[in-house]
């Protein structure tokens, strides 16, 4: 799934959700990505893979810093949907983003300033969490 501020692609196989995310969101777009993410999951649960074991890689460089009522909204529509997975890897490269991000962190989530760092642990066994 491709729009104006962000990419979604999955690999059920690997039980793996990737996002791009860029620019700066509104209120509209959360709701979007939301409506996204859940269909792009619902594929994948589909495909075979369990709701506990999404892992996510989510690419954040090109993320412009998002307002408070747009970060709020984003981490509410996780919490209440269901939308958190098992792993979240999050790529930044601002360091102001970098705050705004640790601020709605989730469990499991670590921040990477580089693609294969992100993707080892992401796939890593669970006992290096």
């Amino acid at each position: 799934m491709e729009g104006e501020h962000f990419d979604i692609n999955t690999d059920a196989a690997q039980n793996l959700l990737r996002v791009t995310m860029r620019g700066h969101w509104t209120l509209d777009t959360v709701e979007a990505y939301k409506k996204a993410v859940l269909s792009a999951v619902s594929g994948m649960l589909a495909a075979g893979c369990r709701r506990g074991d999404v892992l996510a890689f989510v690419d954040a460089r090109d993320l412009s810093a998002q307002s408070q009522d747009a970060v709020a909204d984003y981490k509410a529509s996780m919490d209440r949907d269901g939308l958190l997975p098992r792993r979240l890897a999050t790529l930044v490269t601002s360091a102001l983003f970098k705050r705004q991000v640790e601020r709605i962190a989730i469990p499991n989530q670590r921040l990477f300033s580089d693609e294969a760092s992100a993707l080892a642990w992401l796939t890593s066994p669970d006992s290096e969490n």
